[in-house]
């Protein structure tokens, strides 16, 4: 028998087990949402590519056993262009993981909106709010059609309290994306506004492509869009980009990156 085979009976043999225990006492970890209509197979590879996305650094992998409990709690959410995934001060807090598309984190200040930042596949958010048990400060909304996984509060408390190998490297796997947002936040805060353009251009570009608007960058910068444009123009008569419409594309990365230091 396979690995993934031994894993799929030890899964059903698990929820079968849990069923009779649950109608003694509530479940430590939240059960998949029923009518889901996913195959189990499938849920594993929701969950090894979930830990891929965590394990940055070589960590040691969980078990088949703690695969198992992070695949049989995932969820499958799908939001279309527009739609809101989480907002400001809600409630029903989950940790939500980018598997495609991408999502807009942004507050509300004043009259406008600020960017905060675009999670792209393999983006997550939302671990540190449940950890510490505060709402959302900014919301989330689809830029484009885009699937995600969730973990429900308790579910994520369960994990992390049952399986100490997956709260191992979830917490390395947070940490970093605190380390790395740390570092920008600094790194800009030292930079003129041409070096600070051309780190977000370095770090938004995917294929050597930008893929975002310019609004959307200078409000990410805190700037407002003509001295944006300025300098992007200024980039452009170097080689160094060339502007179309909703994009920017890195003809000389390593010029660029130049400029950004």
């Amino acid at each position: 028998m396979s690995s993934v085979e031994e894993s799929l009976e030890n899964m059903q043999g698990a929820r079968a087990d849990h069923a009779d225990r649950s109608r003694v006492a509530p479940p430590r970890v939240a059960p998949p949402r029923a009518g889901l209509g996913i195959l189990e197979s499938e849920r594993l590879r929701w969950a090894e590519w979930t830990i891929s996305c965590l394990d940055n650094r070589g960590t040691a992998r969980p078990g088949h056993e703690e695969l198992v409990a992070l695949a049989s709690c995932l969820e499958a959410r799908s939001l279309q262009r527009g739609d809101l995934a989480f907002g400001e001060g809600g409630q029903d807090a989950a940790v939500w993981i980018v598997r495609s598309g991408r999502l807009e984190l942004a507050v509300r200040e004043q009259e406008r909106s600020v960017i905060l930042q675009i999670l792209r596949a393999g983006g997550i958010d939302g671990d540190i709010q449940l950890l510490l048990g505060v709402p959302f400060t900014y919301r989330a909304r689809a830029l484009e059609s885009s699937e995600c996984l969730t973990l429900t509060a308790d579910a994520f408390d369960g994990l992390l309290t049952e399986h100490p190998r997956i709260a191992r490297l979830w917490m390395a796997g947070m940490a970093e994306r605190l380390s790395l947002s740390y570092e920008r936040i600094v790194g800009m805060l030292s930079r003129s506004l041409s070096q600070q353009s051309a780190r977000l251009l370095l770090d938004e570009s995917h294929a050597g492509v930008v893929d975002v608007p310019q609004q959307t960058l200078s409000e990410m910068l805190g700037v407002c869009r003509p001295s944006l444009n300025k300098v992007l123009k200024e980039f452009e008569r170097l080689g160094l980009i060339r502007l179309r419409y909703g994009a920017v594309d890195i003809l000389d990365h390593y010029g660029l990156a130049q400029r950004a230091d």
